[in-house]
């Protein structure tokens, strides 16, 4: 069961959350931050800062029209709706590339892994675009596939698996989840057989 009170956490309570973070930081290889909007990420560019400061690798999934905040960051990876709200509707590939393009730039980010649903998925970096195509298989619930792919991507960038390789396999584990009713994970063995 989920809760949600909607309440905003306390100035204190962000503070201290935030020097257990930078405590926690050495015990990790890679940090995913999951932005839901809620106000537990207020301190989301210095988290950012500590984390690249540490050489870890950070990922990020993002929310909202203000993608400033996570400048710095390796990955970020938005759906398409997610990012039509930054940098508006595009015409065509070519398009979306250029806008893309702008924005990792100007926020520095390494990468922009685009979550497209039936239409797969786009790794955006400075050497250029790489689309995958989405799994064809039954989708019985799209609940926490986006969960998986970062995580996948994490996992396989920490293990030493190269942006792209890494897309293909998150790509291959959310067609596991999706494939399931509810929110579900994809096992190794499951990825395996994939």
């Amino acid at each position: 069961m989920r809760i949600d009170f909607e309440n905003s956490p306390t100035h204190e309570v962000l503070e201290a959350k935030l020097a257990e973070f930078a405590q926690r930081l050495a015990d990790c290889d890679v940090v995913i931050l999951s932005d839901y909007g809620k106000g537990g990420l207020t301190h989301i560019g210095d988290m950012i800062r500590l984390a690249r400061a540490a050489g870890k690798t950070v990922l990020v999934d993002p929310k909202g029209e203000d993608y400033a905040r996570y400048a710095g960051v390796n990955v970020i990876t938005p759906n398409r709706a997610e990012l039509r709200e930054v940098v508006g509707r595009w015409r065509d590939e070519a398009d979306l590339r250029q806008r893309v393009e702008k924005l990792r730039t100007e926020l520095g980010i390494d990468a922009l892994l685009l979550t497209r649903s039936e239409e797969g998925m786009s790794l955006f970096t400075a050497d250029g675009v790489v689309n995958e195509a989405a799994l064809a298989r039954e989708v019985y619930d799209v609940s926490g596939a986006g969960d998986t792919v970062i995580a996948t991507q994490a996992v396989m960038m920490a293990s030493g698996v190269d942006l792209a390789d890494a897309m293909r396999l998150a790509n291959h584990a959310a067609g596991v989840v999706v494939g399931k009713l509810g929110t579900a994970v994809c096992t190794l063995d499951e990825l395996r057989a994939s």
